[in-house]
């Protein structure tokens, strides 16, 4: 029997579900006295409660409208709807209007975030928020060294956000607390809620079975203002996974195996639900890292049913009255009996090989026993050079256990890591754990540098010395996302995505042409040895340790906290309102780029040592589109200026543009703006000057961007047009047709012919057009405000 079975179209799901017994007892209707009770939302703030009851009468209100069984994402997303009863709910048509539970800013998109959210001129958030230091602190030397460094580079960076969540009572996570994922899942998550976060990995919390969804920071801020937020209805993919895991199989290849199956553009616009007996298999960071890397399908957010292994996970983590909580609502945290599913693929856990995914795309799935293959048959560097594990994606207890028993076993036979070696604690609380407990110490002994309880490498943080740029080579990590010149920067750099398991074997090996689960190593004395399978606990037998204190809770008085802005910063500028639209058609525009190819919005706005400027608007335009492929030379960042006729950097062009008073597109390919949720991607070319940005096809959060700040997310209504398009053609966008569900019109006209008229499609609603019309989002909030 095969190990993967997809079924396409509508196919009906007949499966109970989880089989957790602490469920079993709540399947009977929940009554309303068992949900009256009041449960925190998390330990540290007051007054902030979980309210299954108003979910549970929301769910009671669309159960009687559609009378269907639901799926588990659609029990969360209409139980917060804002109006159960008027809502148009239709899958993949419809955009839902919800009230999230929460939201979450990591400091690169928090500084753009709050920046917006201070102009609409309100005097706290309205829905709970929290600001997470994570993507600020580049890997050197170390952790303490990395953090102390980062901590004075970015100084003035940390005062604003330390000062602005004071002002707007927000709860503040210093640098080193962690990657804001992890800190999500110990902390806030919890079953059933609805949570936005300015990061494309905020899926991460479905490990609690919550629906936790990547935005940009202009979504962010609504739910700051109390306004609803709106998400086109998903469609939903079931996944059932049979049998169960061992051996050296572990979560990160179901979610490895799904990316091949998906691809990266495959989740797009689609939930991804996991169900099935194979789940209480997982642990609930196992879990957890499947919902992580869900976001490089393109999925709008992946999640499971709550079980026993949630259950124990927020027990272990402080949070027993939760855990409780959700059992009294269980059978709304589950999918009904029956539940349909646009797209159904189904997994056996017991025939899933381990899995290495990669190069240069997350989507490139290839089973353990094939690997060597591929990686000699497409001359892939066999060597491999650094192995990293940790980061957002693979840093929980379980993982760190399971990996340093590999580690030790190695050392017991006297051999460490012929690979550099690097490891990410994903939390100050697992950084505490794991030192507690060993695995820290053996990790070191193994060759490992450990580096800062922040995303670094992962995200490009990564002062890599040990190769020169250029110079092909390969890495292999337990990261989600691996992009050309992500990880170092370096385009020739070969990046692999695994299993923390699979990192250490092969960073033992140092070759990519090993295969733990057959081949053997030789140990000090020369002797053949298979290295064991990995080992170890889920959750750590005596609870976690908290380590240091990170938190910064807002203070009781905040009428006299100053917002620290320095007039004269390059890394901070408060924000001017864009220009509203003018009404008129926009006519004989030059097209600044046509993009060719992968176009992510690493290419759009690189991260980095980018990353500084993220509060500083006009600053980081200058990384616009500087990665982007232009399909007149075949050459990154450098276009022709028609005024001048001189070839020159994207930015510089864009600028002289706008200086001349000239308006520009720019022409994209397929899942234009896949990957991370920066917002900046979309602020920059509003910034610079843009109208709109046609394509092939978009990454859901990138087109939902453009939106929010006035320009024109399109695409051509036939695919095939983007070829008839050329880099030095002029075009003429009928601005007038914009309406609802009616293609707009663009005009042609090539330097040398004639011009024709070619239909572009979009996805604005009626309350977007009026984000347009008025300039941006923001704009539409303020002229609210102010009637």
């Amino acid at each position: 029997m095969m190990a993967t079975r997809q079924l396409l179209g509508a196919a009906r799901s007949r499966a109970v579900g989880s089989a957790s017994l602490g469920l079993r007892r709540t399947m009977a209707t929940v009554s309303d006295s068992a949900l009256d009770k009041k449960v925190k939302q998390n330990n540290w703030e007051e007054g902030n409660f979980i309210n299954y009851k108003k979910m549970s009468e929301n769910l009671a209100i669309v159960r009687s409208r559609l009378n269907r069984p639901l799926a588990y994402a659609e029990k969360i997303l209409y139980s917060h709807l804002d109006d159960p009863h008027g809502q148009e709910i239709e899958r993949g048509v419809s955009y839902l209007r919800l009230r999230p539970d929460r939201v979450a800013c990591q400091d690169a998109t928090a500084q753009m975030a709050i920046l917006q959210f201070m102009s609409a001129g309100m005097p706290s958030v309205a829905n709970p928020t929290t600001v997470h230091c994570d993507h600020l602190i580049e890997a050197q030397q170390g952790g303490e060294k990395d953090l102390a460094r980062a901590v004075g580079i970015n100084k003035e960076v940390y005062d604003f956000l330390a000062s602005a969540c004071a002002k707007y009572n927000i709860g503040f996570w210093k640098p080193g607390s962690g990657i804001i994922h992890q800190i999500l899942l110990e902390n806030y998550a919890f079953p059933g809620g609805l949570l936005i976060g300015t990061d494309s990995h905020t899926p991460n919390a479905g490990g609690l079975g919550m629906a936790a969804i990547g935005v940009g920071g202009a979504d962010a801020v609504d739910v700051m203002a109390n306004l609803p937020w709106e998400l086109k209805a998903p469609k939903v993919i079931g996944v059932k996974l049979t049998g169960s895991l061992s051996g050296w199989t572990s979560p990160k290849d179901i979610i490895l195996k799904v990316a091949g199956i998906l691809t990266v553009k495959g989740g797009t616009g689609a939930i991804v639900e996991y169900f099935g007996p194979g789940v209480d298999s997982l642990s609930a960071t196992g879990m957890g890292t499947i919902c992580n890397m869900g976001a490089e399908i393109g999925a709008t957010t992946s999640l499971f049913p709550f079980n026993d292994r949630m259950y124990d996970y927020l027990k272990a983590t402080k949070r027993t009255e939760i855990g409780d909580f959700a059992r009294s609502y269980a059978k709304e945290l589950r999918q009904d009996d029956g539940a349909e599913y646009d797209q159904l693929i189904e997994i056996n856990l017991s025939e899933l090989e381990p899995h290495i995914n990669g190069p240069f795309t997350p989507d490139l799935a290839t089973p353990i026993s094939k690997f060597a293959e591929a990686a000699k048959a497409n001359n892939w560097p066999d060597e491999v050079k650094v192995g990293l594990i940790g980061s957002c994606t693979n840093s929980s207890y379980e993982d760190m256990s399971r990996a340093a028993s590999i580690a030790r076993d190695a050392l017991n036979h006297g051999i460490k890591s012929k690979a550099l070696f690097t490891v990410t604690p994903g939390s100050e609380q697992i950084r505490a754990t794991i030192a507690r407990d060993g695995q820290l110490q053996t990790f070191e002994e193994f060759g490992g540098v450990v580096l800062a309880n922040a995303c670094g490498p992962c995200i490009g943080q990564w002062d890599r010395q040990d190769v020169k740029k250029g110079e092909a080579n390969s890495i292999i990590s337990s990261y989600n996302r691996n992009f050309t010149g992500r990880n170092d920067g370096n385009p020739a750099t070969h990046s692999f995505v695994t299993s923390p398991d699979l990192v250490v074997a092969m960073s033992i090996a140092g070759s990519l042409s090993f295969n733990p689960l057959t081949d053997t190593l030789k140990d000090k004395d020369g002797k053949d040895f298979k290295l064991s399978p990995p080992t170890g606990n889920g959750l750590p037998e005596r609870g976690y340790d908290p380590g240091q204190d990170t938190y910064q809770a807002p203070p009781k008085d905040r009428a006299n906290v100053t917002v620290q802005v320095s007039p004269t910063s390059d890394r901070l500028q408060l924000l001017s309102p864009f220009n509203a639209w003018d009404g008129k058609d926009a006519t004989d525009m030059p097209i600044l780029i046509k993009a060719q190819g992968k176009t992510t919005t690493d290419h759009i706005s690189m991260a980095g040592p980018w990353l500084k400027y993220r509060g500083h608007l006009d600053n980081i335009s200058n990384n616009m589109l500087i990665g982007a492929i232009n399909a007149a030379n075949g050459e990154a960042n450098k276009i022709k200026n028609f005024t001048t006729g001189e070839w020159d950097a994207v930015p510089a062009v864009a600028r002289d543009y706008k200086a001349k008073g000239i308006r520009w597109v720019v022409i994209g390919d397929w899942n234009y703006g896949e990957g991370s949720s920066r917002e900046h991607a979309a602020l920059e070319p509003r910034h610079l000057g843009g109208l709109a940005i046609i394509t092939r096809s978009f990454a859901r959060i990138h087109e939902t961007n453009l939106k929010k700040q006035g320009m024109l997310p399109l695409t051509f209504s036939d695919p095939a047009d983007y070829d008839r398009i050329n880099p030095d053609d002029k075009v003429d966008i009928l601005c007038t047709e914009l309406a609802v569900g009616k293609p707009i019109t663009l005009r042609v006209k090539p330097a040398n012919g004639e011009a024709f008229e070619i239909p572009l499609s979009h996805t604005f609603n009626e309350a977007q057009i009026e984000w347009f019309k008025n300039g941006s989002a923001l704009n539409t909030m303020a002229k609210k405000a102010k009637n």
